[in-house]
Formats: structure tokens, C-alpha cells, sequence
């Protein structure tokens, strides 16, 4: 488990975070207030100093929401004070990184790792898993994805997000 998954367990742990629209909760206690953004692009979310800003037509209590807000208080507590704006190819391998570490703190805030290898190996299918967890197909695909590359040695199962 890496630096990012053990913060998220720490945050679900301090605010009992049981689903993603609990992320409010969070959100609440930190001091942190969401606003919308006439947002374009590629840019889905922007951080500034206490605001996270979300595109006006992102569909407001959505599972996309509170996928990106996860992202986003991802970046807000794991690089708080270092989100520079990067434009310069050299940059690239930092802003990679600090996506990477947004996007595993927010798989681990709303779908733990140890309850996703469990519902795996009792062979759960991409719906079920999706209802279970309130997430989107494309969040629960990218985050069966990056478990199956963190677990590399294990056994692969059945499960494909796109089926049903």
C-alpha cells in the first residue's frame, strides 16, 4: 500500500466515510467549499487555496462529482502548498505523479482495497460492484485496474467492469 491509499484509509478512518456522497462530510471538516467553474478542456477540477472548483455542467450529488472531489481532495491533502502550474516538459514526470497519487487516494477512498479483493474473489460482477460501492463504470474500471496492477502476482479473476 502506498503513501496516498494509506491517507485516504486515514480519512475514511477519522470520518467514517462509509459512501462517496458522504464525501461532504469531509469536505465540511476541512474547510474546504466547492464552487462551480465555467471549466474547458481537458481541466475537470482546479484547487485554490480552500475551493475546489467543478465545471458548471457536472451534474451536482453525481457519481462523477464525487469521483473528481475525491480526486481533487486527493491533491488538496497530498501536495498542499506544491500544485504548480505545469506547462514545461520536464514538469510532465512531476504532474504524472501527483496524478497518479490524486487518482489512488480517491480508488482508496471509496473502494478499499481489501474490500474490493474481497468482493473479487467472491467473484462480485461490475454491476453489483457499482451499486455496491455508488460508483461510476469508468471509476470502479480504472480502479479494478490499478488494484490488478498493484496485486501484479496475483490470480486474475473473471471480472471485467464492462460486463455485466
Amino acid at each position: 500500500m502506498n503513501s496516498s491509499q494509506q491517507r485516504a484509509r486515514e480519512i475514511r478512518r477519522r470520518y467514517h466515510l462509509t459512501r462517496p456522497r458522504d464525501i461532504d462530510r469531509i469536505l465540511k471538516a476541512e474547510n474546504i467549499q466547492v464552487v462551480q467553474f465555467p471549466l474547458k478542456g481537458r481541466v475537470k477540477e482546479v484547487i485554490v487555496l480552500n475551493f475546489i472548483g467543478l465545471p458548471l455542467s457536472l451534474e451536482r450529488h453525481s457519481c462523477e462529482e464525487h469521483e473528481l472531489l475525491a480526486h481533487a481532495l486527493g491533491h488538496y491533502l497530498l501536495h498542499a502548498g506544491n500544485q504548480p502550474f505545469f506547462h514545461l516538459d520536464k514538469e510532465r514526470v512531476v504532474a504524472w505523479q501527483m496524478e497518479h497519487q490524486a487518482w489512488d487516494f480517491a480508488f482508496e477512498l471509496f473502494i478499499p482495497q481489501t474490500t474490493l479483493a474481497r468482493l473479487l474473489r467472491k467473484s462480485w460482477n461490475a454491476a453489483d460492484l457499482r451499486e455496491h460501492f455508488e460508483v461510476s463504470a469508468d471509476f470502479l474500471k480504472r480502479r479494478v485496474q490499478a488494484f490488478r496492477e498493484e496485486n501484479d502476482g496475483t490470480k486474475r479473476t473473471h471480472f471485467d467492469a464492462g460486463e455485466e
